[in-house]
């Protein structure tokens, strides 16, 4: 389809990523990649009602929702919130730029009253009996502009090698950050996969990756084209897209 009306349709795509270390009780693991709803007060309750009810329908193990939930003040948005507030699964989140302009000194509130996780500059370790897999998260990489210091060495650098890691960050060109440390997959966002053709040639001049996966030495990278909008109420060329993806153990293949 080469035109979409912005939230008119829900866009399920499945990927498998294999994680060459991936412990046995984490095989098929799922992770529902939600990224880029620019949530204001034009986005009708309704697309969001409906986002959240197919979420729910899906066998998954999490949601990884990688920034720019806000395009305004959560106070004109809280409709639209308390819809979004129903994903039954667990939902980590991290900081877009938007996020971060909107919301940036109420924003671990207003995640914590969604009921999801932020995971901006810090980990957690998912656990399965003796076995393990890392969530990692950056807030966005223009967080120095908004007085939020992000140190990723030294925060990669308490991961344990040993276990799969999960980077969760808005931005694609984070990827750079990956390269000396055990970064298994990285989940991004931000580019919308330029979102009105041929805008992504713009785009492809700030990003490494525009959309899809890909590989960059050990570290293996989604970049979904997001839920939402931005600027102009439509996509041309760019579809949106909710990406579903099941982990197996693996080499992954070179792109």
């Amino acid at each position: 389809m080469l035109f979409e009306k912005a939230y008119a349709r829900v866009n399920f795509k499945s990927l498998r990523v294999d994680i060459k270390n991936l412990p046995s009780s984490f095989e098929n693991f799922t992770i529902v990649h939600l990224s880029d709803l620019h949530v204001n007060a034009k986005t009708p309750l309704y697309a969001l009602e409906e986002l959240v009810d197919k979420i729910n329908e899906l066998e998954i193990d999490m949601v990884a929702l990688t920034g720019d939930l806000f395009d305004t003040n959560p106070a004109r948005i809280r409709a639209q919130l308390e819809r979004l507030s129903h994903i039954k699964h667990p939902v980590y989140f991290v900081s877009g730029n938007h996020d971060l302009l909107f919301t940036c000194k109420e924003l671990a509130r207003e995640i914590e009253m969604l009921g999801f996780t932020l995971l901006d500059n810090r980990f957690i370790t998912l656990k399965r009996g003796d076995e393990a897999l890392q969530l990692v998260g950056l807030s966005d990489a223009f967080s120095r502009y908004f007085g939020i210091k992000r140190d990723p060495k030294k925060l990669f650098s308490e991961l344990d090698a040993k276990i799969p890691s999960i980077l969760l960050a808005h931005q694609p060109k984070d990827i750079r950050l990956t390269q000396t440390f055990a970064i298994d997959l990285q989940l991004s966002g931000h580019t919308h996969g330029g979102q009105i053709y041929p805008f992504g040639y713009i785009v492809r001049l700030f990003q490494p990756y525009l959309q899809g996966l890909h590989v960059k030495n050990k570290t293996q990278i989604c970049v979904t084209t997001g839920y939402g909008s931005w600027g102009f109420d439509f996509r041309f060329r760019t579809p949106s897209e909710v990406v579903i993806l099941k982990l197996t153990k693996g080499e992954h293949a070179e792109h």
